[in-house]
């Protein structure tokens, strides 16, 4: 018999962070779950015994939980004999809290909530202690390798760590947030039969109004329920812990009738939190009622491991596939059974896929068992909130939805909230396979996940970014695939990522690199075609440098003109102007100068005129390298129009970004009121360089499209104000900062608010449309897509406007949009138009922007 470690990770239960029903670990040669072998008779479970500290009457007890010398209480401490400890009191030594015997009473709860179960053979009992076995009295830092990954013979052994040290020293993770490890440890491999599991559990975060341990028992019963080999599972425990106000939580499709929005715990009985939901509140009641296996989910979860032979033919099943709007399976959502009629208790989880876990490759089956007979049950899709979890959580690619008799991917003739009740049939498997919504044609919505674009070729076909680990990709929308760049043969990688920009046909990149190993990125330009990176003059050679999220950099590089010879950028110079370089640790006492790289050639841009100004950056170039905008002091916006200087922010109120024409003669940016008190924004304008005519675009609304916060978090919208009463009051038009603009600014993207505002939202302006929110865009539209991942950073627009790229603003995911159709509502009628243009016409003509069934959408 062979066996083998299978503990591949640590399962922990966090105290105050995180850490799909079904097995932990998979057995590959079969795959199927590791379990034990209940034929064998009870498991046998072996208690540790703790150190032995003084109570508060001088008595030696075997202690699970101390009360260290020298801490001090800002209340009275009543130990579990009934003494008590005056608040204030600096303790003079370490007294008893929780003992050793009133340790082994939890274990014991515990194991049998697991061994309860009616429809579960799993059984294990109490049957000696780690010392009469091993010779250990006490497990701690010091000896925890004798006992932890180390054969010890068959059963569970259970360790308590009393002062956090084997958390600590062995695990190496802080006492004071996980609450205890378990897992299956060893395993016949030729069967995938468990023979050996351990559990570390924590007599350091203890609740010192938890006298009896039923607080901390949830903790136990969760963390047993890993080495029966039982995953996380989400039923309601989301609600529980993560309902808030501006984070609201569901007990079935947000937005449907029938479905409780929850924006805290208060109307959750914490009785209906699952045990295995991957948190628990030992401060509180949660830990306390997590002890109990009441809920569906945690029945059905043990039950599937080890079933009893009527437990299927007693039972309903439900079977399906989870598959993308293009029939790909799909893993990694969680699928949730709730009977309508004991929403609460009788609910059952499973992930889609979590029975091969991503081991072999696309895996959209889920299979839900333990449904109650005669029960009326609704089918849908949520995404894992938090935890850890075998089969990698994934987004909902589409809108959430329920199950119905007429489900289907789209979304004109499945309607999310419709319900098809699944009534349950002993011993009776229902096929009930589901699909995301999705429109074949129109707008073409794709995440990638776990990546930034950070620049985008104008001709909408290439993309340059980096993955949530720090690696360059390249990504062609053709093909739907990023690739990630190589480093050349000098050994450094093309580019690091830091504000890398392309040209428009994806032949030049350009951005800063690391060329000696120093740990400086210094400018550079990238030829892709070739895969070779040439150095960019640099005046401080490097030595004038400042330090940022993405590294250390003499220099910033931030746009790049459509045939990739005029590079927009920043350099450092020694602020002595005598000196060429800084002086090493003295990258600070430099400034930063706006420049711009012309055929490799370094220019200063002129600052004639500009006066106390700590810094200015160049960050935007026109297609024909001829105008350059940028930024001082943070927000208010400059020009230089063929190397001449303009201060736009004084002449106009240009400010929080700018885009500018291919021809380089249109400048766009948002501008505030020079003429009012307060400098309210007016909204959108348009500056000719030619003329210095300003043409005025508007902007979003208020309270139709953005709220209206003050600087102490009031909602003006929620006291009975509109946008054009706002207006009226003197506040303005909301203030939105340009991300992106077509060739000619005839179309433009932009973002508006802020976290002290509700969040940030996304704008498009199309002429001929005007502005309109992304989630409105898209909503009329039909993208359903969108609806649970509506972008609020559209960054990057193609030349034509028939290509978009954008994200959530500090989230590693992109979204790569396809707009070359998209529709219109001409007399009750849907057309699939060219957009823009085609589209634009139409809507003048008389139609309508968006899909007749979606033209009230809005996401």
């Amino acid at each position: 018999m062979k066996f083998s470690r299978i503990a591949a990770a640590l399962l922990a239960t966090i105290s105050t962070g995180a850490l799909a029903g079904g097995p932990l670990y998979i057995h590959e040669p079969t795959m199927k779950p590791y379990k034990w072998d209940t034929s064998k008779g009870p498991i046998p479970v072996y208690t540790d015994g703790g150190p032995v500290i003084m109570d508060a009457h001088g008595n030696p007890v075997k202690s699970f939980s101390v009360l260290e010398k020298g801490t001090t209480f800002n209340l009275d401490i009543t130990l579990p004999d009934g003494s008590v400890l005056p608040k204030y009191t600096t303790l003079d030594r370490d007294y008893t809290f929780l003992t050793v015997d009133q340790a082994d009473a939890v274990t014991a709860n515990a194991i049998h909530q697991w061994s309860a179960v009616e429809t579960s053979t799993f059984e294990m009992t109490i049957q000696g202690t780690i010392e009469e076995k091993a010779g250990i009295a006490d497990v701690n830092g010091s000896n925890a390798e004798q006992i932890i990954y180390a054969e010890n013979g068959y059963g569970f052994w259970v360790n308590y760590d009393t002062d956090g040290q084997i958390l600590e020293q062995y695990f190496g993770v802080p006492r004071d947030q996980v609450l205890g490890i378990a897992f299956p440890e060893w395993a016949d491999e030729a069967t995938g039969e468990i023979v050996e599991a351990t559990a570390t559990m924590s007599g350091w975060y203890v609740s010192v109004e938890d006298t009896d341990g039923a607080m901390v028992n949830g903790v136990f019963t969760h963390e047993f329920g890993h080495a029966i080999n039982m995953s996380h599972s989400q039923a309601n425990g989301q609600i529980a812990y993560f309902a808030r106000g501006y984070q609201p939580m569901y007990d079935g499709v947000p937005g449907c009738e029938g479905t409780t929005k929850y924006t805290s715990s208060a109307n959750l009985p914490l009785s209906s939190v699952e045990t295995m939901f991957p948190f628990i509140n030992v401060l509180g009641e949660g830990g306390r009622e997590q002890a109990s296996v009441n809920v569906r989910d945690d029945i059905v979860n043990i039950s599937d491991l080890y079933p009893t032979a009527d437990y299927l033919s007693s039972t309903g099943t439900i079977s399906g596939t989870l598959y993308t709007k293009n029939g790909i399976e799909y893993s990694g959502i969680n699928m949730v059974a709730r009977n309508l009629d004991n929403p609460l208790y009788d609910v059952i989880t499973q992930q889609s896929g979590n029975q091969t876990q991503g081991l072999i490759g696309p895996d959209g089956k889920f299979t839900i068992h333990g449904l109650t007979p005669g029960g009326r049950y609704a089918l849908y899709m949520e995404r894992i909130v938090a935890g850890g979890y075998p089969t990698t959580p994934t987004a909902i690619l589409s809108e959430a939805e329920y199950w119905n008799e007429d489900e289907s991917s789209n979304p004109a003739t499945d309607d999310a909230c419709a319900i098809t009740p699944i009534v349950a049939q002993a011993g009776v498997t229902q096929q009930v396979d589901m699909y995301f919504n999705g429109y074949q044609d129109g707008i073409k919505y794709t995440p990638l996940v776990q990546a930034y674009v950070q620049d985008h070729a104008k001709n909408g076909q290439r993309a340059l970014g980096t993955t949530q680990g720090g690696s360059i990709f390249l990504y062609d929308s053709t093909k739907k695939v990023p690739f990630v760049t190589i480093a050349n043969a000098a050994g450094y990688a093309m580019l690091q990522a830091a504000n890398p920009a392309m040209d428009k046909t994806a032949t030049k990149a350009a951005g800063v690199a690391d060329f000696n190993g120093d740990g400086v990125a210094t400018p550079a330009v990238w030829d892709i075609r070739s895969n070779k990176i040439t150095p960019l003059p640099d005046p401080s050679n490097g030595t004038c440098t400042i330090d940022s999220d993405a590294g250390k950099s003499s220099a910033s590089v931030w746009d790049i003109s459509d045939d990739g010879k005029v590079i927009a950028g920043t350099v450092r110079k020694p602020r002595n102007s005598d000196e060429l370089i800084c002086a090493e640790g003295a990258g600070g006492a430099s400034d930063g100068l706006p420049v711009i790289w012309r055929n490799g050639q370094l220019e200063y841009l002129d600052l004639t005129g500009l006066r106390n100004v700590p810094w200015v950056r160049a960050d935007r170039i026109a297609g024909n390298g001829t105008t350059v905008t940028g930024m001082m002091n943070g927000n208010g916006q400059v020009a230089w129009v063929n190397g001449k200087f303009r201060d736009i922010d004084a002449e106009f109120g240009a400010t929080d970004g700018s885009v500018i024409s291919s021809d380089g003669r249109y400048v766009a940016f948002g501008a505030l009121d020079l003429t009012v008190r307060g400098r309210p924004s007016k909204g959108v304008q348009v500056w000719d360089t030619h003329t210095d005519q300003l043409r005025d675009l508007g902007g979003l609304r208020w309270c139709d499209d953005i709220q209206a916060y003050n600087a102490i978090g009031i909602n003006y919208c929620d006291r009975g104000y509109d946008h054009d009463s706002l207006v009226a009051n003197g506040v303005g038009l909301p203030r939105v900062t340009l991300m992106d603009a077509n060739d000619d600014l005839t179309m433009m993207t932009a973002r508006a608010g802020s976290i002290l505002s509700g969040g940030f939202t996304g704008a498009i302006y199309v002429e001929g449309l005007g502005w309109m929110t992304t989630g409105e865009f898209f909503g009329k539209q039909g993208v359903v897509e969108a609806s649970q991942s509506v972008m609020d950073n559209p960054f990057g627009l193609s030349a034509d406007g028939s290509k978009l790229f954008g994200g959530w603003a500090g989230a590693a995911i992109t979204f790569d949009v396809n707009m070359d159709k998209a529709y219109v509502c001409d007399n009750g009628v849907n057309k699939e138009l060219s957009f823009p243009k085609q589209v634009v016409a139409a809507v003048k003509k008389g139609a309508e922007f968006g899909r007749c069934e979606h033209l009230n959408d809005r996401y």
